[in-house]
């Protein structure tokens, strides 16, 4: 009865001990997931400000009717750097993809703006836009 005893004793130790380091494991995968969503929407933000600034030289420059040949090629190099981490976003955080997608677009809508006003307010829409971004990163990875 002893020995059957130890047994049973052993058995559920070892029981035990795989759960704990199964849900060990899950949550260290869960931080890291979660680490690695939070990246992705720090890249993506910092390159829709990359892009934003880009735009805001070379929209400004055309509307002066400077010659913007540069800043063309500068800014479809930023524009460029958004498609990676905005996949990142879409595949690690599905939910937050509208969002992303705006401020995408926001920045985009810069182009080809008539005058400085619509260049401004683009702008202004474009960081308007970002901002809705992180308050819903923020809302959706809060721990």
């Amino acid at each position: 009865m002893a020995v059957i005893g130890t047994l049973a004793g052993t058995v559920l130790a070892a029981l035990a001990q795989g759960r704990a380091t199964r849900m060990t494991l899950a949550g260290t995968e869960a931080t890291a997931r979660r680490q690695h969503a939070v990246d992705a929407v720090a890249t993506l933000v910092s390159a829709i400000a990359a892009h934003r600034a880009a735009m805001w030289h070379r929209e400004s420059l055309r509307l002066d009717g400077d010659d913007w040949t540069d800043a063309r090629a500068a800014s479809q190099a930023t524009r460029a750097a958004i498609s990676a981490p905005a996949v990142q976003v879409a595949v690690l955080l599905p939910a937050l993809r509208p969002a992303a997608d705006a401020a995408a677009e926001a920045v985009y809508a810069l182009r080809g703006a008539a005058t400085l006003t619509a260049l401004a307010d683009a702008r202004a829409a474009s960081l308007t836009a970002d901002e809705r971004l992180v308050a819903e990163a923020g809302r959706l990875l809060a721990v």
